[in-house]
């Protein structure tokens, strides 16, 4: 019964952080200019659509090089909603502010 429950609270907190969207985490549509933009696309996807001036690092590697990001507001760039959600989460968590997002894929 203990085992069901731990496996239970695991799953929806697996699935919480990486499906439910960021509050108060807004859509920018033009660039900033005291903001690091992070790139967290693939680095194929990135070499294929780059944005000058952003630090390419990874979903994979964020919290490996998560040092190399300087403490400023921070916007993400991401390929879909997942590398958004957990990268906002994950940048959250060490102390960076975010200011918002945009997502590049071959819909938009």
């Amino acid at each position: 019964m203990l085992t069901t429950l731990i496996i239970s609270l695991l799953l929806v907190t697996l699935v919480f952080n990486r499906y439910v969207p960021v509050r108060n985490l807004p859509v920018v549509k033009d660039y900033e200019k005291d903001a690091v933009f992070v790139d967290l696309r693939d680095y194929q996807d990135s070499a294929k659509n780059p944005v000058n001036g952003a630090i390419n690092i990874p979903c994979g590697y964020l919290k490996r090089y998560i040092k190399e990001i300087p403490d400023r507001h921070i916007v993400i760039i991401a390929s879909n909603e997942l590398e958004k959600n957990f990268g906002a989460r994950l940048l959250k968590k060490y102390g960076y502010n975010v200011k918002g997002y945009t997502i590049t894929g071959p819909s938009q």
